[in-house]
């Protein structure tokens, strides 16, 4: 077993966050990846964004669960007093979410389709060759 089967699921949804993060600031500067590189990129994305919908799904089933088999109040920092309430307007978003995961995991398999076959020849330095330089 390694670390990764130990974490809560708490603990996995915070990795998947600082993952990306740390992503983000690896590619923010990125000059030289060639487009098969981006595409593998994508593919693992569209690999995550099929997964989310289970997830989210998931957690709607667990807050279902707490309201079943809890007792369960508001606290004083809201508005809202009934945790039901509270409960079925988070597993409304929750499902809107799952929906528009599975349109993210098309649009990014659909990218990674558009990127999957360019060849690079190399980054361009941009520097032409002047008209003197010409034979």
């Amino acid at each position: 077993m390694d670390d990764d089967d130990q974490l809560e699921s708490g603990g996995h949804a915070t990795a998947a966050r600082e993952h990306v993060y740390g992503f983000n600031r690896a590619t923010m500067w990125e000059r030289d990846q060639i487009p098969a590189e981006t595409s593998d990129e994508l593919a693992e994305f569209a690999d995550l964004a099929a997964a989310l919908p289970q997830a989210f799904s998931q957690l709607s089933s667990t807050l279902e669960r707490a309201l079943a088999d809890q007792v369960l109040s508001m606290d004083s920092m809201t508005d809202e007093s009934d945790p039901a309430m509270a409960i079925g307007v988070a597993r409304l978003h929750l499902e809107e979410a799952r929906g528009l995961a599975v349109d993210l995991h098309k649009h990014l398999n659909a990218a990674r389709n558009a990127t999957a076959h360019i060849i690079s020849q190399g980054v361009d330095d941009g520097q032409e060759s002047m008209p003197w330089d010409q034979p």
